[in-house]
């Protein structure tokens, strides 16, 4: 489990003050959540009391034009009376219903059930006057006295609690939603405080602990840079800059220990500049001894003297080839440009490892060479020294007798060529240039593969390694799809 950093630290620091506007946030927000919850169901509760005035309202019109096509169907003999009595009917049985979905149990449940059952004994009377074909002096008196006073009288009670219900329900909504109101404008301020104070809290905190001790550390490290090493930081603030403070005392006191030492370090790095002449030194003997050795093995019928002779012409070209990457990867060369092909180049270097191939038996299987290359910006020589040596790193890395893979491909923004041997993976880490076992490569001076990183980069490209330790290494390399080169 990961340990909460301490407070006396710049990270411990940074997360007390994420931490105390989190909480000022969750505060606000809860505040903001709770009060827009209430006002929600408020507003629901409204839109469900305005829906049930509405249907209650609408009922009330229906059952009146309803009562209308029973006067019509009782004393104007009316033949499409009935039929349109059942049709309000029906709207009004509807409405009903569509009232008691909105309704919630208890005395909404009961009004809505005294308003059903006087609709009931309503029509049960409309129904008996209906079917009669001819009223008499008596059923005409009990439709004017008992249908009108008594039953309509019984639905208009009904219809009259209902519409108090409704009213009382929606008069202590609205005392609700004050109350809520006079509550938050009570809370507004409440997150407000809580901002100044967390600020100057804040404030405070980090100029104290932080920008005064961090402005200190600065100061001194400008005076140590302009050479005064006897200059103490002091160490205060929190832990990570009293700890910055310490190294800094400390390493002021190692330069100023050490500074004879530093003039030491600076005159064997001038000694560097006598590299070229001792590598110019050796090349000359080294063109006459290959020469000599060439000659003679041209001249030369014995078997064994010939091997001796290609033992030679190896071991010299292994020794210029050392030379010429020393060289080139203390002073870079520039790259020229032109346009090439990298198979091309590829087809170039393979050429000069055609003794070391002979002589391990091994060979090189091309894939990707049978079709269009395309042209690229590309300093030949430059490339072919790289490949050259990827090359060789593979020879040496692969046992005799196997096969060693050139791929080429293309993409759309891209030309690749990989390089795959059959040997036991690499032992150091390319991307650093450094061994990672402590051991150099056994039959290489170490700097062809930082040859190669130089020059791609050089080229905008990339080289990318696949290796472990028991299997093979394919090494590609990537460069960009362009005929100019960017300086």
């Amino acid at each position: 489990m990961k340990r909460l950093p301490r407070l006396n630290t710049i990270q411990g620091s940074l997360l007390l003050h994420e931490l105390s506007f989190v909480f000022l946030i969750l505060i606000t927000t809860s505040v903001a959540i709770v009060w827009a919850f209430a006002w929600q169901k408020s507003s629901e509760e409204s839109l469900r009391l305005t829906a049930m005035n509405s249907h209650v309202q609408s009922i009330r019109g229906e059952l009146y034009r309803q009562l209308k096509e029973v006067f019509d169907a009782a004393f104007l003999d009316d033949q499409y009376a009935r039929d349109e009595y059942n049709f309000y009917s029906r709207r009004i049985n509807d409405g009903l219903a569509d009232l008691r979905l909105l309704s919630e149990p208890g005395t909404e449940t009961e009004a809505i059930t005294q308003i059903e059952a006087a609709y009931t004994d309503y029509r049960q009377q409309t129904r008996e006057l209906l079917r009669s074909v001819s009223l008499s002096e008596e059923q005409k008196n009990l439709l004017d006295y008992q249908l009108e006073q008594e039953t309509f009288a019984e639905l208009e009670h009904a219809f009259s609690s209902f519409d108090r219900l409704l009213k009382d329900k929606q008069t202590g909504l609205a005392e609700n939603r004050q109350r809520w109101m006079s509550q938050l404008m009570l809370l507004v301020p409440l997150p407000i405080l809580l901002a100044v104070s967390l600020l100057l809290f804040s404030r405070r905190f980090v100029r104290n602990n932080l920008v005064r001790p961090l402005a200190a550390v600065m100061h001194g490290a400008r005076l140590i840079s302009k050479g005064n090493l006897n200059h103490q930081i002091a160490s205060r603030g929190v832990e990570d800059l009293v700890r910055l403070a310490e190294a800094i005392n400390v390493m002021a006191e190692e330069l100023a220990s050490n500074r004879d030492k530093l003039v030491e370090v600076r005159k064997q790095a001038a000694m560097g500049e006598l590299v070229p002449l001792v590598a110019h030194n050796i090349r000359n003997p080294l063109s006459g001894i290959r020469a000599a050795a060439q000659v003679t093995l041209d001249d030369q019928s014995d078997p064994e003297v010939q091997d001796v002779l290609r033992d030679i012409i190896i071991a010299v070209d292994r020794l210029e080839r050392w030379v010429t990457s020393l060289l080139t990867y203390l002073h870079p060369n520039k790259p020229h440009f032109s346009s090439e092909t990298l198979r091309q180049v590829a087809e170039n270097a393979i050429s000069l490892i055609q003794l070391q191939l002979s002589d391990k038996q091994m060979q090189i299987q091309k894939s990707g060479w049978g079709h269009n290359a395309s042209l690229i910006a590309i300093d030949s020589n430059l490339m072919e020294q790289t490949v050259f040596n990827l090359a060789q790193n593979a020879i040496e890395a692969s046992p005799a007798g196997s096969t060693i893979q050139f791929t080429y491909r293309e993409t759309a923004t891209h030309v690749e060529l990989s390089i795959q041997d059959q040997g036991n993976g690499m032992r150091y880490d390319p991307v650093a240039e450094q061994v990672t076992d402590g051991e150099a490569k056994r039959l290489g001076c170490g700097l062809g593969i930082p040859f190669a990183l130089k020059v791609i980069k050089q080229h905008d490209g990339k080289l990318i390694y696949d290796s472990e330790p028991g299997r093979a290494t394919t090494v590609l390399i990537r460069l960009p799809k362009r005929l100019e080169s960017q300086e």
